[in-house]
């Protein structure tokens, strides 16, 4: 598979997972919405957590929206001008993706195992609710970032082959 077709593949893959964040933000931004108005004391102490979901939904699906087809473009232009530079450039980043996803899901796990024992650690119904939005927020990361990894090692591989693919 060439470089483009590598690059496309991956590209669709980003922008689709966007928008779904999109959309799932957007029904989140609704219960937030409707958590504002209520009154129960548990749902408030979700309010926090929840919007910072709102916020990485939206804010990193937009991104995967807008700015990875722009991602495209400038791999097929570098791919005219230089095709071994744009494969390196590719294979660079995606390994130092490749690392950034390799680290952070630890962290993600070790963070919802807080929050689980925070849950058990108080008992005001407040803080119970804060430490599931807390589950809830730490459990979304670990699955954006898990999704995010599987598509990038598929990518990663098919660079990896054109990278120590004979040349000539």
């Amino acid at each position: 598979m060439k470089l483009l077709e590598l690059a496309s593949t991956w590209v669709k893959g980003e922008v689709f997972q966007g928008k779904l964040m999109l959309a799932i933000g957007a029904v989140l931004l609704m219960a937030v919405i409707a958590i504002l108005n209520s009154m129960h004391e548990f749902l408030r102490g979700t309010l926090v957590p929840l919007s910072l979901v709102v916020l990485v939904l939206m804010s990193y699906g937009g991104f995967q929206v807008a700015k990875r087809p722009g991602h495209l473009t400038k791999v097929a232009a570098l791919q005219a001008q230089a095709p071994a530079k744009a494969l390196q450039q590719e294979y660079a980043k995606a390994i130092k993706d490749d690392k950034a996803y390799t680290t952070l899901p630890p962290l993600w796990a070790g963070m919802m195992g807080a929050s689980v024992l925070l849950f058990y650690m108080v008992s005001k119904v407040y803080w119970k609710g804060l430490s599931i939005g807390m589950m809830g927020l730490f459990l979304t990361l670990l699955l954006l970032d898990s999704t995010l990894h599987y598509r990038l090692r598929h990518y990663l591989q098919g660079l990896t082959e054109l990278v120590r693919a004979p040349k000539g």
